[in-house]
């Protein structure tokens, strides 16, 4: 008996978090948990520190001094017991639409492995994926991890502070971007958005395309509509 044509396996999805999954209203998850530790009512943080930290989320979410951010945001959190992040995440899961989720249970129905690569903080993404009722859609989330004591933050690996180290992982996991979609909103996606087969930009604030607009990236305005670019393409193949 002759056999059709074999349908070929699903794409790998690699989403960004901060700013893809997590919308930001209008803070991501690092921004929000530092602002979160510096008024703990328990161990408040004195008026010169809580300047210092309104200073540096300022910055970073004009994606300046990532470097100082980063190093100041490890310092800042040393000694913050570990609850605080379920307590932080909790409120940060709300901020996931309903609508968003659903399309994330229908691409695992579907059969996509989809897998979170961020250069922020994993415990955070980890958390707030869990509390949304998604966590189990992706077969990694990957990203920097706090490294503890006595149950308080003591410290972090860095195991994707920059860009380029997403790139450094697809190799470690021995995937192909020619067989990828990458959806990310950003500076810190681009290494792997240049690469991969379906690059897609999330772009809530309509912002972003001007942004890039010299490069060959889709662009949606709600992760709803990463399902049209998908049946766009499986009707391609």
């Amino acid at each position: 008996m002759k056999r059709g044509p074999e349908k070929k396996k699903p794409l790998t999805i690699i989403w960004d978090f901060d700013g893809t999954i997590l919308p930001l209203a209008p803070f991501d998850s690092e921004q929000s948990l530092l602002r979160y530790r510096m008024n703990l009512r328990e161990e408040p943080f004195g008026w010169l520190k809580k300047a210092y930290v309104k200073a540096i989320v300022y910055a970073d979410r004009r994606e300046r001094l990532r470097k100082i951010f980063k190093k100041s945001y490890i310092r800042l959190l040393k000694g913050t017991p570990s609850g605080v992040l379920d307590d932080v995440s909790r409120d940060l899961a709300e901020k996931i639409p309903a609508a968003d989720r659903k399309v994330f249970r229908q691409l695992k129905t579907d059969g996509y492995e989809m897998m979170v690569l961020s250069c922020g903080t994993a415990d955070l993404s980890e958390r707030v994926l869990r509390f949304a009722g998604i966590s189990d859609c992706f077969s990694r989330i990957a990203g920097n991890r706090f490294q503890y004591e006595a149950d308080r933050i003591a410290g972090m690996q860095l195991q994707l502070p920059n860009p380029k180290d997403k790139l450094g992982m697809i190799e470690k996991l021995n995937l192909s971007l020619d067989r990828t979609m990458v959806v990310g909103d950003g500076y810190t996606d681009l290494p792997l958005l240049k690469r991969a087969l379906i690059p897609v930009i999330i772009d809530r604030s309509g912002r972003k395309k001007k942004q890039f607009t010299s490069r060959h990236f889709y662009f949606i305005s709600s992760v709803p509509e990463i399902m049209n670019i998908i049946a766009e393409k499986d009707n391609r193949r």
